[in-house]
């Protein structure tokens, strides 16, 4: 039985032909997994803010339960499916990026539900599918230029990074002046002693970093959440074993009903139309994720370069994603995207789809652990943003500082981002800097038509989306 399996896994996923082997495919799919889970970890944290106002303590709970049991099952299920449709070693997963669009702009912003926010998405994963299927997807990204995706990657690893200082409190907001303040000395007080620990322990995980253990940032999460205890940053509850998976009590799938009023003549076409940029701003936002995972890739080891089957399978990468995203909506899933952090199971060896088949089940067998994430204190996880911030703003040392026309674009992209808690906006002033600085200094055979379309919807984006 085992060597009629191991035969179906190296014809099936092509291993010599792309000279690895099962114990190495593996290994890679184990990394990926321990490399990744924080961000997977992260969805709930995020998406959670959308029902803290409406809920009570136990119920919120139960629900963040239920978000973390479905954003594992999402990222199993859509790991898999890359692995077996594509078969590259990418995982897959719900985007924190878009989850952040979703609770802050979609939800909160536009004031739709979370149900709704999913009937949102479903739509999002058909338009993507089909921007995949004739071409666009990919004519999009070749009109956007490289500094303006690094800027992107770097950008969402600056908010992701100052969310995390926020959490931890390290800084708080300075009602007196200024952006903010630095927390205090007073350890009487759990703010402060959660700044210090977070601070530790990003510390300890770079050191792990620095020695190449593999899953250093899940470790030390790991190892925050036990040294919160004894200082009282958990609150053991008496019934967390009780919490079960019980999603018949929270069915979080899409919901149509509500997103357009019929009855009022005088908001349907603002309505139909501010859904529409929605709809095309989660598209975008999953096209600069993916491309800015290829881009990583590359960068890192040249994998479109140097791998035959790299280039000619990022449309089907795409499709793939799209398809996944619809999917995951019906399940209670924000939007999913492929994880940069993927590069990890690729330098361990990883070279085929029979590693993220590998993180993929890994993810779906880690269900039954979900209850214990309403334990994580919120040091653990600003601890784990932080540091994949910074890791994430390491494509900074791609873009042309020296061209000033290149410089400013993607400077505004990466600052706007934080300071006005927007994805999208710091994308749209990105875009539009770039486009009128070029025709202004006559470089616009830089500009492709393409992008000039992109500006346009922007500009829309800017006159109908909350900010």
């Amino acid at each position: 039985m085992y060597n009629k399996l191991k035969e179906i896994c190296i014809d099936y996923f092509r291993l010599k032909e792309n000279n690895t082997t099962i114990k190495t495919e593996v290994l890679a799919g184990i990394t990926n997994y321990f490399t990744i889970i924080y961000a997977v970890l992260l969805v709930p944290e995020i998406l959670i803010e959308v029902f803290n106002d409406t809920y009570n303590t136990y119920l919120i709970d139960n629900i963040f339960v239920a978000l973390t049991a479905i954003a594992f099952l999402s990222a199993g299920i859509s790991s898999i499916f890359m692995g077996l449709f594509v078969n590259m070693p990418f995982v897959q997963g719900p985007s924190v990026a878009i989850s952040t669009f979703v609770t802050f702009t979609i939800c909160k912003g536009f004031g739709y539900n979370y149900n709704q926010g999913l009937a949102i998405i479903f739509v999002s994963g058909i338009v993507f599918y089909l921007l995949a299927v004739t071409g666009v997807e990919e004519k999009l990204h070749k009109a956007i230029p490289n500094n303006l995706k690094y800027a992107v990657s770097a950008g969402i690893g600056f908010f992701i990074a100052c969310t995390g200082l926020y959490k931890s409190h390290i800084l708080e907001h300075n009602t007196s002046g200024g952006f903010a303040k630095i927390f205090g000395t007073d350890l009487t007080n759990n703010n402060n002693v959660s700044a210090l620990l977070t601070i530790a322990m990003v510390i300890i995980i770079v050191i792990m970093l620095k020695k190449n253990i593999h899953g250093s940032v899940f470790i030390g999460k790991i190892l925050c959440i036990i040294l919160a205890i004894p200082l009282g940053l958990v609150h053991l509850k008496g019934d967390v074993f009780n919490y079960g998976i019980n999603l018949n009590d929270w069915i979080l799938k899409p919901e149509f009903k509500g997103l357009i009023d019929f009855t009022n003549k005088d908001t349907i076409f603002m309505t139909i139309l501010s859904i529409v940029v929605i709809i095309f701003s989660l598209c975008i936002m999953d096209i600069f994720e993916t491309m800015s995972m290829l881009i990583a890739m590359d960068n890192y080891i040249g994998f479109c370069r140097n791998n035959k089957s790299g280039s000619k399978n990022i449309p089907r990468i795409l499709e793939v994603d799209a398809v996944t995203t619809s999917m995951g909506a019906l399940i209670g899933s924000s939007s999913i995207s492929t994880y940069v952090e993927s590069t990890a199971g690729v330098v361990e060896g990883g070279r085929t789809g029979l590693t993220s088949v590998v993180t993929g089940i890994l993810f779906v067998c880690t269900l039954p652990f979900t209850p214990f994430v309403t334990l994580i204190p919120s040091s653990a996880t600003a601890t784990t943003l932080i540091v994949a911030g910074v890791l994430m703003m390491g494509v900074l040392k791609y873009i042309d500082f020296e061209d000033i026309t290149e410089a400013v674009p993607s400077f505004l992209t990466m600052i706007i981002m934080p300071l006005t808690n927007s994805l999208l906006t710091g994308v749209s002033v990105g875009i539009l800097s770039y486009i009128f600085i070029h025709i202004f200094v006559k470089h616009n055979k830089k500009i492709s038509p393409l992008l000039y379309i992109l500006g346009g919807f922007m500009l829309i984006s800017f006159a109908l989306l909350p900010r």
